[in-house]
């Protein structure tokens, strides 16, 4: 025979059992889903991104995809939002990303990523955010190769006085020596203005530092029709913007121009005509110490 006191302990151990278990709770579909210490069910949708790692190099004209990966729990369809944090110097094409995810599917949804030219080599993190779900993807910087013979332009920030609507000023610093113009998941390769028959247009690219520039390469459209013709090529020093060498009467495809090595710290195309066409074309701006 149990006497009242043990009882009593029995169900004092058996409460305790009952909270120490796994909570679960039952979703109305009949399915079971995990609930945290709180209760609460876990979030519909579940968050993670790919890679789980991002390597950069500092060219923010370049940057590297980060995949950002939904995972719909329920059987029911929904709406998914990731809000995205990033430690500076990083920068990230959205703060926020929004995607239709079907029932007991996944979804997707891509961000750039980029960091200044001068970011010192390390460590930098980006945080995304969906109700509470929770992950962090590190972002490790490092340096440019130390060749003495690098393109100082590539992937270098790159401004224009204007910019036609197929195409980027990041097209003209991203190694590729090819014209073409933006299309489905295929980025622009060149660049053009958007100001028809009317000169002068300037490309612009900012180098990582100040830097010992003795050559310039410009490649412009391979066809004659589309090329420039006339230019001017200007390093910034600190006495301002110089004029460093000047193209005359090209004709279609690459020009090298090569003069005294000069300290810069950007270098700008001032066009001045084409050979007919009415939009200035640039497919591969290139910047040399030599």
């Amino acid at each position: 025979m149990f006497h009242h006191a043990d009882t009593t302990t029995m169900r004092r151990v058996a409460a305790a059992l009952l909270v120490a278990a796994p909570l679960v709770a039952v979703a109305s579909s009949g399915q079971f889903a995990t609930a945290d210490a709180a209760g609460r069910k876990a979030p519909p949708v579940g968050l993670s991104a790919s890679p789980q790692r991002l390597d950069l190099l500092p060219r923010p004209c370049m940057p590297t995809l980060l995949t950002v990966e939904f995972h719909n729990r329920t059987t029911e369809p929904t709406y998914a939002t990731a809000f995205i944090r990033a430690s500076a110097p990083l920068r990230v094409s959205d703060k926020a990303v929004t995607t239709y995810v079907p029932a007991d599917y996944d979804a997707t949804a891509p961000v750039q990523v980029s960091v200044p030219g001068d970011t010192p080599p390390g460590e930098y993190l980006i945080h995304l955010n969906a109700e509470r779900e929770r992950t962090t993807v590190p972002v490790v910087v490092s340096a440019p190769p130390d060749d003495p013979g690098r393109n100082l332009a590539l992937g270098q920030e790159t401004t224009a006085s204007s910019v036609g609507g197929l195409l980027d000023p990041c097209g003209a610093v991203d190694g590729n020596r090819t014209y073409t113009l933006l299309g489905y998941n295929r980025p622009a390769t060149a660049w053009a203005d958007a100001t028809p028959n009317e000169f002068p247009d300037r490309l612009q690219t900012t180098l990582a530092a100040p830097a010992k520039v003795g050559r310039v390469d410009l490649h412009t459209h391979a066809d004659k029709r589309f090329a420039l013709r006339d230019w001017d090529v200007q390093a910034l020093t600190g006495a301002g913007w110089q004029t460093v060498a000047q193209v005359r009467g090209h004709t279609a495809g690459r020009y090298s121009s090569s003069f005294t090595p000069i300290t810069a710290s950007a270098v700008r195309i001032n066009m001045l005509a084409t050979n007919g066409y009415a939009f200035s074309t640039i497919v591969e701006l290139e910047v040399y110490g030599q």
